[in-house]
């Protein structure tokens, strides 16, 4: 009979401990949040042609949408060129260049907490 006082006792003392240490069934249950920003360093942007770069660094992600049903998703994109064949060239936070020709049929985008959607 005292062996089960001390089984109860510590029992109700562990559940104490894991309620107060936000535990679920044994396992430490804990919210991070990330940092407000987490997209990855910037990489140094070098344009050697006569095309203009606009900045498109509001988007956190960038989609080609295709009639075949594949896309093309850019994260972080950085950088948008269009030219007069409306072929895109796109710049990554990771230094990924992208081509993008034509043939594309939409494109989804969406911009970081607080930015505009259109610019």
């Amino acid at each position: 009979m005292v062996a089960e006082k001390k089984e109860d006792i510590v029992d109700q003392v562990r559940k104490e401990v894991e309620k107060e240490l936000g535990m679920k069934e044994g396992k430490l249950v804990e919210t991070v949040i990330g940092p407000e920003d987490s997209r990855p360093p910037q990489e140094q942007f070098i344009n050697a042609t006569r095309l203009r770069f606009n900045n498109i660094n509001n988007e956190l992600y960038r989609q080609y949408l295709y009639p075949n049903g594949a896309n093309i998703t850019i994260n972080f994109p950085l950088k948008l060129s269009i030219d007069n064949r409306n072929i895109h060239r796109v710049f990554d936070s990771t230094g990924l260049s992208y081509f993008i020709p034509p043939s594309w049929i939409g494109i989804v985008s969406k911009a970081k907490p607080g930015a505009p959607n259109f610019t």
